[in-house]
């Protein structure tokens, strides 16, 4: 018996451990948002940020959730990176209520505006 190609992409996910998530991996984005914080607001900043943090991993299409820490010339800056099945996924994510509440909360929290980057990925070097 002939395994069809898309069959046999879907066990190889499965063998791996990441079932629907793996065929993702070939189209995904990587999203970094860097937040400069005004004085004193970093624990506000991660307090927020602990309260909201699983709601956002467990969007649809969320398959991973970082968040950094910088401090350059006594300037905080805050990083997240968050790894995306597709930009529809980003989109869908950035459009609802969750996102719309937690920007609305730590936007007064900056000392200037959040930069953000939306990249796929060329090449995985292992």
């Amino acid at each position: 018996m002939v395994v069809p190609s898309a069959d046999k992409f879907t066990i190889f996910c499965n063998m791996f451990g990441q079932g629907s998530k793996l065929p993702y991996l070939f189209s995904m984005i990587k999203r970094i948002v860097m937040m400069q914080l005004l004085p004193e607001k970093e624990a506000l900043f991660l307090d927020i940020f602990e309260q909201v943090k699983e709601n956002i991993r467990n969007q649809e299409g969320c398959i991973d959730l970082e968040v950094l820490r910088s401090e350059q010339n006594g300037i905080i800056s805050i990083w997240t990176i968050s790894l995306w099945t597709s930009t529809d996924a980003l989109e869908q994510y950035r459009s609802s209520e969750l996102f719309q509440k937690t920007w609305a909360a730590v936007k007064p929290l900056f000392s200037s505006k959040a930069h953000a980057w939306t990249l796929t990925l060329i090449k995985k070097v292992q």
